[in-house]
């Protein structure tokens, strides 16, 4: 296969709001540079991006995928990535290793939650982003509606490079600022034409922001545009080019991937606009054991650095690594590093990528990337480095879990089935992880949403055979006492030869919320041998595994061993053991019972105009606002409400504010059931328990 030098490789990821055409652009594409004989359509499940069989039922993307393509010499690789929230993970590898974003967003719509989530992800990094408005082809498509929600909504410096020929049906073609000519497109292939008279005053107008955004960086241009002098298209592009990896402005282009409107003109841009890996950030990468950071140049003649941002699982194959290569070059067979493992790594086979297709190559250099097969024990957020010059480039931060569901086998014994299975999903998406809470004797899974869920659940059935079903998890409740009392109890039992007997009084006294178990020995005169206060205690701690109310574990109590008695022969750590489990539940049962329930403190970033709904959500939920503070554009609200009443809150909080917040949460302290839940809650415990029986 061809080799590209550095300063040919562009490398994108795209990214957008569900449905704004990211999967639909990257096949056409593919078709308008000769990769793909026929276009593909996403309802027909046959793109090239949508490839895995979760993908081709529901079709959406719900996995990055790779492609590449060449146009005028230079190599453009994509990374079409998921638009739905539950799969963002995805979009935070994406934009980890690619060096700009083109930013896709629906003409009919503008920016949306999504879209404005992306920027938040975008924004921080820096990274030069190319924004393309698609769909001008729809019903109620609006370019300059699109363009101002992109100013007024993520940033001012949203500048059009080009213009729409006609909307809706009839939209057939781009009008290039740059050049100031009109191109029609007919069968995908673009036919140049002059201006439409009634077009040019718009265009002038729309021209001379650009040119003045594209001057900004070059203080020879600024001068020639400040004295008046016309810039010549070559030096509006080479403005665009450095402002574009500057991050000063962020061109604005269009296009239909469904018709092919605009495509090439597009591709033509990113081959002259779009910043190469030598133009790029270089990535933060450090020596292991330190935190100086090295500069990873792009330079194929150094010693190797590669990255993995993905693991995809394949029945029949193994695994795939995906890799972009910083420095030097990977070869099939090569020995490196495994600087995250401090390990050795033989390389296997090594491809290019355009979703399942996969090409053989030699190598894979510095600025690309690509694919390698079956390594032995490298996995996503490790870097490949050589061993003269270890270098670790820092792990992608994937976001956490925000929904928390229990799952079980539909048949018995398959337990280990699902374990296996979401290690190994895990692997292929970081943000998926997986508890076995032996206190509530249930599987946890924790995903970023219930679609992400699903698409676990049906992993498990198509590729590991088990089949499983979810339901809302148990509360791990507490109980505690709220009186000081004293309990005593005896121990005796005889059945011919040698008995047992205890004699057994504590004092069970609260302790502050959280200070967990206290076990005083306040034994005096010897009315218990010291060699069977730790029986006492051990009873006393399996006691506390189960309390009275609903059967929870019993924190917060002291409790004192202060009298009793023994047998010289019948006493044993048994006896003693018994006596002490029955004293403390007796004694528990006299000393105000209560149940507790673990709250959660909760960080909302909030929307201004949906404040009001959240507000009242949490007040519906026993929530407690601790307070508000302004976070950007957003409200940042911290509140204090009870587990119980956030099962799904994630959804919810989606469904409220379309899409706009976020929100984490965090164990804060327990508190005391209000009466009429504690009320309910016991009388289930009871219920559960009467069944199992």
């Amino acid at each position: 296969m061809k080799e590209y030098e550095g300063d040919k490789i562009r490398n994108l990821a795209l990214v957008s709001h569900g449905g704004a055409g990211k999967t639909t652009l990257v096949e056409s594409m593919l078709f308008t540079t000769g990769i793909v004989p026929r276009q593909g359509r996403v309802a027909d499940g046959t793109t090239v991006s949508d490839s895995t069989p979760e993908e081709m039922r529901r079709k959406i993307s719900l996995t990055l995928s790779l492609a590449h393509l060449e146009w005028g010499g230079t190599k453009v690789n994509l990374i079409d990535t998921p638009g739905y929230f539950d799969f963002f993970g995805e979009v935070t590898a994406a934009l980890a290793v690619a060096d700009a974003a083109l930013l896709v967003v629906n003409a009919q719509s503008g920016a949306e939650a999504g879209t404005e989530r992306i920027w938040d992800l975008i924004s921080p990094r820096k990274l030069p982003t190319i924004a393309c408005i698609t769909m001008m082809d729809k019903e109620q498509a609006d370019f300059d509606k699109a363009i101002e929600t992109l100013r007024g909504d993520l940033s001012e410096r949203f500048v059009a490079v080009q213009m729409p020929l006609g909307k809706g049906p009839e939209h057939r073609g781009i009008v290039d600022l740059v050049k100031m000519k009109a191109f029609i497109f007919e069968g995908g292939k673009a036919k140049e034409t002059a201006l439409p008279g009634d077009l040019e005053a718009r265009a002038r107008e729309m021209r001379d922001r650009l040119i003045e955004s594209a001057a900004e960086g070059d203080d020879a241009l600024v001068e020639k545009y400040l004295e008046g002098g016309e810039l010549s298209p070559e030096e509006i592009i080479a403005g665009i080019r450095k402002g574009v990896a500057a991050g000063s402005f962020f061109p604005v282009l269009v296009a239909s991937g469904e018709k092919g409107i605009g495509v090439p003109t597009l591709l033509d841009f990113v081959a002259a606009c779009a910043p190469s890996p030598l133009d790029a950030r270089r990535p933060l990468a450090t020596k292991p054991g330190s935190d100086s950071p090295v500069d990873v140049a792009p330079d194929r003649s150094a010693p190797v650095c590669a990255f993995v941002f993905k693991t995809v699982s394949e029945h029949h194959v193994g695994e795939f690594s995906y890799l972009r290569v910083y420095s030097g070059a990977l070869h099939p067979g090569d020995e490196v590093l495994n600087v995250s493992r401090d390990k050795s790594e033989k390389m296997g086979q090594i491809y290019m990528v355009n979703g399942k297709e996969r090409r053989e190559v030699s190598q894979l250099a510095a600025g690309d990337i690509g694919a390698a097969v079956k390594l032995k024990i490298t996995h996503t957020n490790d870097t490949l480095a050589a061993r003269e010059r270890p270098i670790a480039v820092a792990p992608i931060v994937f976001p956490e879990p925000v929904l928390t569901v229990a799952i079980r086998p539909k048949s018995k014994g398959d337990e280990d089935k699902i374990s296996t299975g979401i290690a190994r999903i895990r692997e292929e998406d970081p943000t998926v992880s997986f508890v076995n809470d032996s206190e509530g004797r249930q599987l946890l899974l924790n995903t970023m949403g219930e679609l992400q869920a699903d698409v676990v659940g049906e992993k498990l059935k198509s590729r590991f055979g088990v089949e499983v079903e979810t339901a809302k998890p148990r509360v791990p409740y507490r109980e505690t006492i709220k009186a000081k009392i004293e309990a005593q109890y005896r121990h005796k039992k005889q059945t011919g030869g040698r008995g047992q007997f205890a004699d057994v009084s504590l004092r069970l006294e609260p302790l502050p919320r959280g200070t967990g178990f206290e076990f005083v020995d306040d034994v005096v005169g010897g009315v218990i041998p010291n060699k069977y206060i730790p029986a006492v205690e051990k009873g006393v701690v399996e006691a506390m595994q189960e309390g009275v109310l609903a059967g929870y574990l019993v924190v917060d109590v002291r409790v004192s061993v202060y009298y009793g008695g023994y047998h010289d022969v019948d006493s044993s750590d048994m006896a003693f053991k018994i006596a002490g489990l029955h004293a403390f539940r007796k004694g528990v049962l006299e000393a105000r019972p209560i149940l507790l329930e673990p709250i959660m403190r909760l960080e909302i970033q909030v929307p201004e105009d949906h404040m009001g709904d959240v507000m009242g959500d949490l007040s519906s939920r026993r929530g407690k606002i601790l307070g508000m503070e302004r976070s950007g554009r957003f409200q940042l609200v911290k509140a204090l409400v009870p587990l119980p009443e956030l099962y799904k809150y994630s959804t919810q909080l989606r469904s409220m504010t379309q899409g706009r917040a976020e929100h984490h949460m965090e164990f804060d302290h327990y508190e005391e059931v209000p009466k009429e839940q504690a009320e309910k809650i016991i009388e289930e415990a009871k219920a559960a328990t009467a069944e199992t029986k």
